[in-house]
């Protein structure tokens, strides 16, 4: 990665954002795991304008579910960026950032070696690792890639052992196998359950740490939480009184008649 002055980053990120960018970049290779509303969007526009300018140029790719290509314009506009949305390598000629959608890359039409920098956006696609046809098309293309890596997405489940693993082996911080033998207890009888080590919990936590960043709310950088803590639920319980209320024949009481028909009705 490159050393980052803070001062590099867009003033319009907020500190927790500033702070997940200037970290990634030095970085190189870095996953985000930013909980929903924490600005994922931004960080990644971020880092790939950072890496470039470091760079002295070249083409970056932020690789998205098609359903947040808008907001990622959208978000683009605010840091004066001006990015472009591809389905092909043929349309990405040029020096800039642009966007595509996993079933280009997946499918053979748009080949992200050819990028100086990649950021995978809702990376949680790499959930499926060996099942998963996406996966196994990303690990194929980026062997023995020297580009600049990131992932993003909230917070995965500390419980999926497997998604973290899949996440590190895509950064190619470390082989899957290798982790696997490291860090776990394997499962004969069901493949890819693990049983984390109880005397390898710390160190497979402090590993995951140097590459990950676990990001729950801006206190947990030190920051002011204003504006992202909701609150307290209030909550209001009225009873409205029917005379059509029904039970089925599994016992589930319900308001209103719910209109289901057999095929004799």
């Amino acid at each position: 990665g490159f050393d980052l002055d803070p001062a590099e980053v867009h003033p319009l990120l907020k500190p927790h954002q500033r702070d997940a960018v200037v970290w990634a970049v030095r970085g190189g290779r870095r996953a985000v795991f930013a909980s929903f509303g924490l600005g994922k969007t931004f960080i990644q526009l971020e880092i790939v304008r950072l890496v470039l300018t470091k760079l002295g140029g070249g083409r970056g790719l932020i690789v998205l579910p098609l359903g947040v290509r808008q907001e990622f314009t959208r978000d683009a506009v605010k840091l004066g960026l001006s990015v472009r949305f591809v389905r092909t390598a043929a349309e990405a000629s040029a020096d800039g950032i642009y966007l595509t959608n996993y079933e280009s890359v997946r499918d053979g039409k748009l080949d992200p070696r050819g990028f100086a920098v990649v950021s995978l956006d809702e990376a949680a696609v790499l959930r499926g690792f060996g099942g998963s046809k996406t996966f196994r098309e990303f690990m194929r293309l980026y062997e023995g890639s020297a580009n600049f890596r990131f992932v993003a997405t909230a917070t995965p489940s500390p419980n999926e052992f497997i998604e973290l693993l899949a996440y590190a082996a895509f950064l190619d911080v470390m082989d899957v196998g290798q982790a696997k033998t490291r860090f776990f207890k394997r499962d004969s009888s069901k493949a890819d359950h693990l049983t984390l080590l109880p005397h390898m919990a710390q160190e497979f936590w402090l590993w995951v740490a140097s590459w990950a960043m676990f990001l729950q709310r801006p206190s947990d950088l030190g920051h002011c939480d204003d504006g992202y803590v909701l609150p307290p639920l209030d909550v209001r319980w009225h009873e409205v009184a029917s005379t059509v209320a029904v039970v089925d024949d599994d016992g589930q009481s319900a308001l209103l008649p719910t209109g289901r028909l057999g095929v004799q009705q």
